[in-house]
């Protein structure tokens, strides 16, 4: 009889919350201070997904109803507007996509999410996001309609830019 080495693994849920508190970036970030006291709350509500890298994440124009919050990695956001298409920048841990679809409820992804190399985040439903206290609620609407609107202003110059040439 021959001596096998035997590996035993064992499959444990991620835990994003655990995560978050043990690193600094990620517990500063504007989405765990838009959320205040419920951040913990909304984020064990999740799922810890990963992607590797060169994966789409979602393109312009999927339906959507989730915010997906960045855990390690980077992500490559595009957009088209008309017969053009930019990069709108990248994000990196403690970002958020998919902003304008849990704001305005519009259930189409505004951008394109390529991950830029291995990526894990947190994929969090409108409806938990948006089921924290009424301050709360306002507070993160806020914030997450600023920050649609600078993603839009950068795709706006941008193609402008492309236009004038």
């Amino acid at each position: 009889m021959t001596d096998k080495a035997v590996l035993k693994v064992e499959l444990q849920r991620a835990d994003v919350t655990g995560r978050i508190s043990r690193d600094a970036k990620l517990s500063g970030s504007s989405l765990v201070k838009a959320l205040g006291n419920d951040w913990e709350r909304v984020l064990r509500a999740g799922q810890g997904k990963r992607a590797a890298a060169r994966a789409v994440l979602f393109q312009q124009g999927d339906p959507g109803d989730t915010l997906l919050f960045v855990l390690s990695g980077a992500v490559r956001l595009f957009a088209r507007k008309q017969t053009d298409t930019v990069e709108l920048g990248v994000a990196h841990p403690g970002d958020v996509l998919g902003e304008a679809e849990v704001v305005a409820e519009q259930g189409r992804r505004a951008m394109s999410a390529v991950a830029n190399e291995v990526v894990e985040f947190g994929e969090l439903p409108r409806d938990v996001l948006f089921s924290a206290g009424s301050k709360t609620m306002q507070a993160l609407e806020q914030w997450l309609a600023a920050l649609h609107a600078e993603r839009l202003k950068a795709l706006d110059e941008m193609t402008d830019f492309l236009n004038r040439w």
